[in-house]
């Protein structure tokens, strides 16, 4: 059996697919999966022995003739369309699958009939499996809308058996190495710690209440950070390199410009992490470390419940909560 699976967006969401690789792979053990991959998202797949091949998206009209002249050349048993968008839809169509199926997510916004109208009428009439899901109307209702979960459905609904409850262990490898002194408690910068709820002050205050706690906080950065923590860099060490963040024992330190490798050894080796949803709580999904989500608010909450580690307990607090720094301190024990 060889199967294809198109996810193309971010890295999150390719964390959320492997366990329906693994899940097959379980119960099929001669499967080959091979899986096409945005540029985000590729350095996961890299990380994961479950693949068999992996492809790029391509960027370019030739590039990606090429990719649908060796899919086709593949001759796939099934093609299962995971991102929502017109690329995946259109390989979908153009390869010789024998199966294909596709996977619709409607607005968790809006209630709205013509939410990805063309994208259904599309995959009703040239794919053969098609999972739509309403997904304000499922919140509405309290129903699992988890990601993996609807993506479990679709490869069982096409035929396919999997494990439903395999769980993903750590893929990405320690490459650098800090000797602790102190117990390591990551706390990620997204810029979605600052809203109209949670000031850069009041997040400033969070920080210097942990000068009593016995550990190092190692505050990891993105693209987004200094749109929103200019204080924090005024106020706080920060580290652009390796060696100097092993040679400082500064309690608060900011790891600035770290690339991928860097920042996954960081979140291996931590106790605790702390952080908005986004990509880091996905990567710290695979460690063992307890790990806390910060969302705006409960309906944030309740609307990125899909995108929730796969079985992983974490702490999920709210921005407008009052009583979020003092929940914080106790989390960090």
């Amino acid at each position: 059996m060889k199967i294809c699976i198109e996810r193309t967006d971010r890295m999150g969401d390719m964390i959320l697919t492997l366990p329906i690789i693994q899940g097959i792979k379980e119960l099929n053990s001669q499967a080959e999966i091979h899986v096409i991959a945005s540029k985000k998202n590729i350095k996961i797949c890299n990380h994961f022995n479950g693949i068999n091949k992996i492809y790029e998206r391509p960027t370019s009209i030739s590039t990606f003739y090429n990719l649908r002249k060796s899919i086709n050349y593949e001759q796939y048993d099934y093609f299962f369309v995971f991102s929502p968008s017109w690329f995946g839809l259109l390989l979908g169509l153009l390869s010789k699958s024998k199966t294909k199926a596709a996977l619709i997510l409607q607005s968790r916004y809006k209630s709205n009939f013509f939410s990805k109208f063309w994208k259904i009428l599309f995959s009703n009439i040239f794919f053969s499996h098609l999972k739509v899901v309403n997904r304000l109307k499922q919140i509405q209702n309290d129903q699992n809308i988890h990601q993996t979960r609807m993506m479990m459905d679709l490869v069982f609904n096409a035929g396919i058996s999997l494990a439903k409850d395999t769980k993903i262990g750590s893929i990405f490898p320690t490459k650098f190495k800090i000797k602790k002194t102190r117990p390591m408690c990551l706390i990620h910068l997204s810029s979605k710690w600052i809203n109209q709820h949670n000031s850069e002050d009041k997040f400033i205050e969070f920080l210097e209440s942990l000068n009593h706690k016995d550990y190092t906080f190692y505050l990891t950065t993105d693209e987004t950070t200094k749109n929103k923590f200019s204080k924090i860099f005024n106020k706080y060490l920060v580290c652009n390199d390796w060696q100097s963040l092993m040679n400082d024992d500064e309690k608060i330190i900011i790891c600035e410009d770290f690339n991928f490798e860097k920042w996954v050894s960081l979140i291996n080796q931590s106790d605790i992490i702390i952080t908005p949803e986004c990509g880091c709580v996905h990567i710290s999904s695979l460690t063992n470390s307890k790990l806390c989500i910060i969302y705006q608010n409960k309906i944030s909450r309740k609307h990125y419940e899909e995108y929730t580690p796969w079985k992983k307990e974490f702490l999920g607090l709210e921005t407008d909560d009052n009583q979020l720094n003092s929940k914080l301190l106790n989390f960090i024990q």
